[in-house]
């Protein structure tokens, strides 16, 4: 693309519009109103032209993802106990694979789904296709999986009540709040659960994510803990269990720092959408002022009679 754009150059319209009209006016007077209405519209146009060049399109136009296919479905996953595993990049790519569809993550996680807004609603996965049937394969396959026992995520009663008799263990609270793309477990987690198992492997202990957001249900209450997220560490030592908290507190640190990073990005990129805003606001005042001012010239201009 040429770094030099339209607005860039000389601008012909305007002398050939004046120059010509001049000239008009002293060999065909008759011609004067239309050849001065017709610059004026000239003139009008150019400055419609620059205005939308400049990017002054009205911010969160043309939503549509430009690499959806014909067919697309949204399948709101927020409340959904079996989330995690939807969400995953390995369960995505494994619907594709076998459907052809292609499957991503939208939207926001909200412990009470009420505070959704229409910026950022709650968290739903987007499903997109070249044919009906293919969309109608991915969204049964999304469908089995919602429909999945997930056993593991389930606390067994006895192995707890075994563990709070016998074995030491720590609670190591997130304190990370949910933004908009930043998943605070699947960052904890690391990528197929690889640093909580590193922290296992090292120390001997169990490492789980409890409380709001975890996906970790009681088998008691069939809910989630409801207190805010935090790591629980159990061992059957307790100098293990002390290395394990030592490891999670420094991998929260990380994650605090990214989480940190992310939000001050949202944060930039709010305050440019707010200056776009502005910036729009006052041009299309410009453009109407202008417009206003090319009417009344017009209308009082002696080639207007």
């Amino acid at each position: 693309m040429s770094s030099k754009r339209k607005w860039d150059q000389a601008a012909p319209e305007a002398d050939e519009a004046e120059g010509p009209s001049a000239k008009a006016t002293k060999v065909e007077e008759g011609k004067s109103a239309s050849e001065a209405a017709a610059a004026a519209a000239a003139i009008a146009a150019k400055i419609a032209a620059q205005f939308a060049s400049s990017g002054g399109a009205t911010p969160g136009t043309g939503n549509k993802d430009l690499h959806d296919g014909e067919f697309t479905h949204d399948i709101d996953i927020n409340d959904i106990r079996n989330r995690y595993l939807l969400t995953k990049g390995s369960t995505q790519q494994q619907i594709h694979d076998e459907t052809g569809a292609s499957i991503s993550t939208k939207g926001v996680w909200y412990p009470d789904r009420s505070k959704a807004t229409e910026k950022d609603p709650p968290l739903y996965l987007h499903i997109s296709a070249t044919t009906q049937e293919v969309l109608q394969r991915a969204v049964d396959k999304v469908n089995e999986l919602i429909n999945t026992d997930m056993g593991s995520l389930v606390e067994d009663k006895s192995s707890r009540t075994r563990e709070r008799r016998k074995w030491p263990e720590e609670k190591i609270p997130v304190g990370i709040e949910t933004i908009r793309n930043f998943n605070v477990r699947a960052k904890v987690v690391g990528p197929s659960g690889m640093f909580v198992k590193y922290i296992q492997q090292e120390t001997g202990t169990r490492v789980q994510i409890k409380g709001l957001g975890s996906g970790f249900v009681d088998q008691e209450t069939g809910h989630e803990h409801d207190e805010p997220m935090y790591i629980h560490v159990t061992g059957p030592d307790e100098q293990q269990v002390q290395r394990a908290k030592a490891l999670t507190e420094d991998l929260l640190v990380v994650v605090r720092e990214e989480h940190e990073k992310v939000k001050a990005m949202l944060a930039q990129q709010q305050m440019e959408l707010h200056q776009a805003q502005v910036h729009l606001i006052w041009h299309t005042s410009c453009l109407r002022l202008i417009l206003v001012c090319i009417a009344k010239w017009c209308m009082s201009s002696h080639f207007c009679v």
